[in-house]
């Protein structure tokens, strides 16, 4: 039973949809589930609504009085229909764990509630639509709808939902303490090895709860019952991806062509080859695209993705690619840190944007947190998911409104993630423009914390860095892109005291153990010494420290529960297979360095779990 309830509440998900009933999913159980955001975009009217599971509802009118609707459904794709429904219900029905309760709704609440219980009598909305109010037809194509039928429809609907300002009202009965939470049962993991903070110990017991969060982690007890044996296997946290642009996977080969005559490459004529990519995505091939890149991360053992997100626009719909990358995400089953992008301008100064850079625009101020305000409710905090705000840069944000976003970002507890002096023209020309450079801008203007993090920081002066690490800010440096479009080596480990994460920014390569790898060989090759990452830090466990900049570190410049396997962390793991090649003569000491120097994420990882959910 809870794993169909289970299966209806991603489903819905999936789909963005406000309900969902068990004959949808092909299940004939009279089972149906409702979740109203207060924000659906594919239905903004709709009102808030707890998620609820109703196990074989009862469904009575207590107020006949009727009200026009236009209905849309997951099982009539493309299509809406003018519907009437009765102003008020009373359900009664079942918990998954048996307890009984009742809802009493009104307004759109009490529409939705009819509607799916229409499902479990084999009803569609097209069977009882009707021309009606708000137009002629009684289908109509969604297209159509936003067209013709919406101006007059909305205003009413909106009306219906300030109407009813408590439309749900749910009741237990004194048989139940309290609701269930609605998602997987728990289980007890034991690998052959685990990775506990500090080295792989054998038979660890892991417990994890109902909830996708580890509750236990102990040696395994005589006679404890073990629901998931990992034989063969090791554990080690999920990867935390601090740094991506999903999209810039579509460059990956592009650009790698060299003519003569045509001067120096560099991360200036990369650009150019970026925006020929933005120009070619629609909707359906950025989807695409940035599905298939956590697709791979997910694979790759990264369970965590912070994803700096700045092409909004749809060539026709503003803001349209902001929902398609968390519904990218829910698909890939890896977990999304959404860090919104403010872009203004095209250069110093106040440069412009060119035209390539308008499907990256944001106008102002206020319609950045508008936006931010909807996309609030497609984040799912059950699963970890999370909002952050990003100023895409100094060049592309001036700093009265970098001062802006932060103060608001703080106010409501997000972190604050920016590009940060990745190039030197970056620094000069802020030089020319402030009189002072990036950091330094940036330190005398707000105040930095733990929940700020810049990005590259490739050539940043030690004193400016310095100050920015003492104030407790993040660095993420992101090897394998940085190699990539040649923006040089980050210098300065030493200043960095433990707080550098990573990430895998343009994602030309997705693979963590290489980029823990090269950072130490970037540094190996700059200062012509071995071990440069520990020792700087005051550590001797050099894979350890690697290991730490990849979860722990990632996940505190993310705020999330994740990057350690310990009580109250989601229950995020990474699975290392015993048998690979690449850690062949392995013992508990020497695994982790064998990994990471020897082995590709392909030849390792065989499979990943993302808050108690598998995936191989």
């Amino acid at each position: 039973l809870q794993s169909v309830c289970d299966q209806l509440v991603e489903a819905m998900r999936h789909a963005n949809g406000a309900g969902i009933a068990a004959p949808q999913v092909g299940i004939s159980d009279r089972i149906f589930v409702v979740h109203g955001t207060g924000s659906n975009p594919r239905y903004p009217y709709k009102p808030a609504i707890p998620l609820t599971v109703f196990i074989n509802p009862e469904i009575q009118v207590v107020d006949s009085t009727q009200f026009d609707l236009i209905e849309g459904c997951l099982s009539v794709p493309g299509f809406r229909g003018q519907v009437r429904r009765h102003l008020a219900v009373r359900v009664t029905a079942r918990h998954p764990d048996g307890s009984a309760f009742e809802v009493h709704a009104s307004g759109h609440a009490a529409g939705t509630m009819q509607h799916e219980n229409d499902h479990l009598n084999g009803v569609l909305f097209p069977d009882i639509a009707a021309p009606g109010p708000f137009g002629p037809d009684a289908l109509m194509t969604w297209a159509a709808f936003d067209e013709h039928y919406a101006p007059v429809f909305l205003p009413v609907a909106m009306a219906l939902r300030d109407a009813h300002p408590e439309p749900w009202r749910l009741v237990e009965t004194e048989r139940c303490t309290k609701r269930p939470k609605l998602v997987k049962q728990g289980e007890v993991i034991c690998a052959e090895l685990t990775w506990t903070g500090s080295k792989f110990e054998r038979d660890i017991c892991i417990a994890v709860d109902d909830q996708g969060r580890i509750g236990s982690v102990g040696p395994r007890q005589e006679g404890a019952v073990i629901t998931r044996a990992l034989s063969g296997k090791a554990l080690v946290p999920g990867l935390v991806n601090s740094h991506s642009h999903a999209f810039q996977r579509g460059l990956r080969g592009r650009g790698e062509v060299y003519p003569k005559g045509e001067g120096e490459s560099s991360f200036w004529t990369w650009r150019q080859e970026m925006y020929k990519l933005v120009e070619r995505l629609d909707a359906d091939k950025f989807f695409d695209m940035t599905r298939q890149c956590f697709v791979e991360m997910r694979m790759s053992g990264i369970t965590t993705v912070g994803e700096f997100h700045y092409f909004h626009h749809d060539s026709e719909v503003s803001y349209r690619f902001d929902e398609l990358v968390v519904k990218a995400a829910r698909e890939a089953g890896i977990r999304i840190v959404l860090l919104n992008a403010f872009y203004e301008f095209g250069g110093f100064n106040a440069t412009p944007l060119n035209p390539s850079q308008q499907r990256f625009k944001t106008n102002n101020f206020d319609e950045f947190w508008s936006q931010m305000d909807k996309l609030a409710g497609l984040i799912d905090s059950s699963r970890g998911e999370a909002l952050g705000v990003v100023a895409h840069s100094m060049r592309a944000v001036d700093l009265p409104t970098i001062q802006k976003l932060h103060q608001e970002a703080t106010a409501r507890g997000m972190v604050f993630h920016m590009h940060l002096e990745e190039q030197p023209k970056e620094v000069e020309d802020c030089k020319a423009s402030l009189g002072m450079t990036p950091m330094a801008a940036l330190m005398k203007s707000i105040v930095v914390d733990s929940k700020f993090t810049a990005v590259h920081c490739t050539h940043s002066s030690a004193e400016d860095l310095k100050r920015f690490i003492g104030s407790g800010g993040n660095v993420c440096i992101c090897p394998l892109t940085e190699g990539n479009l040649a923006d040089g080596i980050f210098e300065h480990m030493q200043l960095c005291q433990g707080q550098v994460c990573l990430g895998t920014d343009c994602n030309a390569r997705i693979d963590m153990l290489e980029e823990m790898r090269l950072l130490e060989y970037g540094q190996r090759l700059k200062y012509l010494k071995r071990g440069v990452c520990a020792t700087t830090a005051g550590e001797e466990n050099l894979a350890q420290h690697l290991l730490a900049c990849a979860t722990i570190n990632g996940a505190r410049s993310l705020n999330v529960d994740a990057g350690a396997i310990q009580p109250g962390n989601w229950a995020d793991f990474a699975v290392i297979n015993l048998s690979s090649p690449a850690v062949s003569g392995y013992d508990e000491a020497s695994l982790l360095g064998a990994a990471i120097f020897g082995a590709s994420t392909e030849g390792v990882i065989e499979g990943t779990c993302v808050g108690g959910r598998w995936q191989n």
